[in-house]
């Protein structure tokens, strides 16, 4: 049987704890990594920090392979993809 990597299961985990906590999760990212998927204009020293707050976002999958949403960035709604292994740390902002 395959092994599974456990970084998808750890973020799914501290998203709901951020949320349960009442914090906004917020996710930073290597803008860097192929697939990545996010406007360019906000990625600062290839990096980029994403809030994953559901009144911030729709759609949200965090997926084994990736975590994918739909985002508004200057007014604009974007799809933003990134893949798992593009997330360099994912941290709850206090309110």
């Amino acid at each position: 049987m395959a092994e599974r990597p456990t970084r998808p299961y750890l973020l799914r985990a501290l998203y709901e704890w951020a949320l349960d906590c009442g914090y906004p999760p917020h996710i930073a990212v290597d803008a860097t990594q192929p697939g990545v998927q996010v406007p360019l204009s906000y990625v600062r020293d290839g990096q980029i920090t994403l809030n994953l707050h559901p009144q911030a976002i729709q759609g949200l999958t965090i997926g084994n392979e990736a975590i994918t949403f739909q985002a508004r960035f200057g007014g604009v709604s974007q799809g933003v993809n990134v893949p798992v292994n593009a997330v360099l740390a994912i941290f709850a902002r206090e309110n």
